[in-house]
């Protein structure tokens, strides 16, 4: 599978081209073109004033963790912090007693 994305790190692409209605398909009928995405984490950036620096850093999966969308891993203030947890996966999976 070749990637489109803006730029990869590490194996993990940052705002990476998506195929269409990635975000909104139920699992069960996803098309042949998400199926490259399964269990491979990226990093989505944007605007947002909230967040030092005006961007936020968003990391997803699709993971299975939502019936119709990728799972949210974590947002956070800076690529570093987004990138390790596309690597490590999310802190709510890493904590003891967890599945």
């Amino acid at each position: 599978m070749k990637l489109r994305a803006e730029k990869i790190i590490d194996g993990i692409p940052i705002n990476p081209v998506l195929p269409k209605r990635f975000w909104d398909t139920d699992n069960e009928r996803r098309p042949a073109s998400h199926q490259p995405w399964w269990f491979l984490p990226f990093v989505v950036t944007g605007p947002n004033e909230a967040w030092a620096g005006g961007v936020r850093f968003d990391t997803w999966c699709l993971d299975g963790g939502a019936w119709d969308r990728p799972t949210c891993w974590g947002k956070f203030g800076t690529l570093e912090e987004a990138v390790q947890c596309a690597q490590e996966g999310p802190a709510w999976r890493r904590r003891e007693g967890c599945p």
